[in-house]
């Protein structure tokens, strides 16, 4: 009796431990790390730098909006509505960052979105050996 007592008492610990935890917290916001890879990638200025970040807080902060009234319906979007509403938003960020940046500056941020896209279709390219 003992024994069993003993083995109920760990795993409701270990349950209590386990609900105790919090989960991890959302990316931080404003930008951070993303606008400062950016600066480094593309040779921002200070100005452009912060303009860059006002575009991609107000974009987020969009995208959040929208995220919140599809759940509010209770529905999801189908793929083809995903994709549609990516390549919408794409397009948005370089007329909006095509104000701010140089059109070298903006070739070369094409090709990182181009890069990125491709990561999250087919994953990180093979290690090399």
């Amino acid at each position: 009796m003992k024994r069993s007592t003993l083995a109920l008492s760990v795993v409701l610990c270990a349950a209590q431990l386990a609900l105790a935890q919090q989960p991890p917290g959302p990316p931080p916001r404003g930008g951070g790390p993303r606008v400062e890879m950016m600066a480094r990638q593309l040779g921002l200025d200070d100005t452009q730098k912060a303009e860059v970040k006002r575009i991609l807080d107000e974009q987020r902060a969009r995208h959040e909006t929208e995220r919140k009234q599809f759940e509010a319906t209770g529905q999801r979007p189908t793929p083809e509505e995903m994709r549609a509403t990516f390549q919408q938003h794409d397009q948005e960020l370089v007329q909006a960052l095509s104000g701010v940046l140089t059109p070298d500056q903006l070739t070369k941020f094409k090709a990182m979105q181009a890069g990125r896209r491709e990561h999250m279709r087919n994953g990180p390219p093979p290690a090399a050996q």
